[in-house]
């Protein structure tokens, strides 16, 4: 086998394009691209009819309420229709205790600061959340594409339909390339498997393959993959502190090694013992928190 054809055999297996739910790169498909969002919204929250977007404004993802947790973890962007209604799309990377009640203190938020005291509540336009998830948060019999509204218990009819809710988890996407068949199915592909693949889908729709060729890593400067790699690194150290507290919680229930004894940081491992049900006693031990403080978490 010769050199060329040696480098063939590698380059086969090199992923072609960058991962889009990296932050660089989220923001690289949709924030510049308003034909490409107005896509993804439209086919993920299957809009039809009077309901579909024409047109967006984006607006400045500032007025959104991120913690310093969330700003480390979480995707977003923020517009608006023709209709004023707003959409919040949003990637989760790491998993949360608290995502979903986070998620609806998030949208209240937006959907409250539409106002000032003054202003007449009839101007208030619909809010909806778009949460793409890296893992599960509802139980198996939940689809991969869910939404959620308030609804009257008895009619099953919905009167309060003002803040909405989906959300993609991911992992429970399964469709193989010969099962894609519409948009939605091509986005949410793209947004799993993309940073696996060699090739488009041959018939992804034309918005899809244009999401594709921007995430093309011979496209990207040498500043844009520095910044991809950024952020890519960022949130591997963040997962991999959380793996460490999670491993030697349950091997030698020693005090992890949060040397830099920041309080926040302490919050966040204890979140996630709690999550894997560990006893107060042994989380107080790891993080160094009182038995108060992580009660009341």
């Amino acid at each position: 086998m010769n050199n060329i054809q040696q480098a063939d055999v590698l380059n086969e297996f090199v992923p072609r394009y960058f991962n889009p739910r990296n932050d660089v790169a989220f923001k690289k498909i949709f924030v510049n691209h308003e034909h490409l969002t107005i896509s993804f919204l439209n086919s993920t929250l299957r809009l039809e009819g009077e309901r579909k977007i024409v047109k967006i404004v984006f607006l400045p993802t500032e007025r959104l309420p991120l913690t310093a947790e969330a700003k480390k973890s979480i995707l977003d962007v923020l517009c608006t229709d023709q209709k004023g209604h707003q959409y919040i799309i949003e990637v989760q990377n790491k998993y949360m205790l608290n995502y979903v009640q986070r998620v609806q203190h998030y949208a209240s938020h937006l959907y409250s600061g539409q106002l000032n005291t003054a202003d007449n509540y009839l101007e208030l336009k619909p809010v909806t959340l778009l949460s793409i998830l890296n893992h599960t948060i509802f139980p198996d019999d939940v689809n991969y594409l869910s939404f959620h509204h308030n609804i009257e218990k008895e009619t099953k009819i919905s009167y309060l339909n003002d803040m909405s809710y989906a959300f993609i988890e991911l992992p429970k996407f399964n469709k193989k390339l010969e099962d894609l068949k519409t948009t939605e199915d091509y986005w949410v592909f793209m947004m799993k498997e993309a940073a696996h693949l060699r090739e488009v889908p041959k018939h992804a729709p034309d918005e899809v393959k244009q999401a594709y060729g921007i995430l093309e890593k011979h496209k990207w400067t040498r500043i844009e993959r520095l910044a991809y790699e950024q952020a890519k690194i960022g949130l591997m150290d963040d997962l991999e502190a959380i793996r460490t507290a999670r491993v030697e919680g349950r091997e030698e229930g020693e005090q992890i090694g949060l040397e830099k004894g920041k309080a926040e940081g302490k919050i966040e491992i204890a979140k996630e013992l709690i999550a894997d049900g560990m006893s107060l006693k042994k989380i107080c031990k790891i993080t160094g928190l009182s038995p108060e403080v992580v009660q009341e978490l």
